[in-house]
C-alpha cells in the first residue's frame, strides 16, 4: 500500500533550490511518517494488527503555483510535450494523465479530458508567448541553430 503524507511540507525558496537544497539528500520527517502510519491504522484493521512500514522515503514534490499539473504541448517547440507537477498525486493520477498525454501525442488532441486547465503556458503572459527565436523572460536572445 502506498501512503502519501499530505500537508505540512516545508516551503523551499527559489534561492535555496538554486543553491542546491535537497539535491543529494531529502529525508522524511519522522513526525510526518508517524502521522501517516497512525492515520492508516484507523482505516485498515489488518494494518493495525499486522502492518509495518517496509520503506520510508521523501522527495521533492513538484507543484506549480496553482497546484495543478502541467500537461500538454510545449509552446513553440514542435513535438515536445510535458506531463509534470502532479505534486503528491502523481502515482494516483498516472493512468489518467498517461492516457490523456498518449491521446495528445498520438492523435493530436486529447479526447478523454479537457487539458486546457493544465496548459503549460498558463503562467506565461500572452505578450511573451510565441514568436521566432529563443526567449529569456520573454526577451529575444537570438535564433537557436
Amino acid at each position: 500500500v502506498y501512503i502519501c503524507g499530505i500537508g505540512g511540507s516545508d516551503y523551499i525558496s527559489k534561492e535555496d533550490l538554486k543553491a542546491g537544497a535537497f539535491r543529494e539528500e531529502c529525508n522524511a520527517k519522522e513526525t510526518r511518517v508517524q502521522a501517516a502510519s497512525d492515520a492508516f491504522t484507523t482505516m485498515s484493521s489488518m494494518y493495525k494488527k499486522n502492518g509495518e512500514l517496509e520503506k520510508v522515503q521523501a522527495c521533492m514534490r513538484p507543484c506549480p503555483p496553482d497546484a495543478m499539473p502541467y500537461m500538454g504541448s510545449i509552446p513553440d517547440i514542435e513535438g515536445a510535450y510535458i506531463n509534470a507537477g502532479h505534486n503528491c498525486w502523481g502515482i494516483a493520477w498516472a493512468p489518467g494523465a498517461g492516457k490523456a498525454m498518449a491521446e495528445l501525442v498520438l492523435e493530436g488532441s486529447c479526447k478523454c479530458m479537457d487539458l486546457s486547465p493544465f496548459d503549460p503556458a498558463r503562467f506565461t503572459p500572452a505578450s511573451k508567448r510565441g514568436g521566432r527565436g529563443r526567449k529569456r523572460n520573454g526577451e529575444s536572445v537570438g535564433e537557436q541553430w
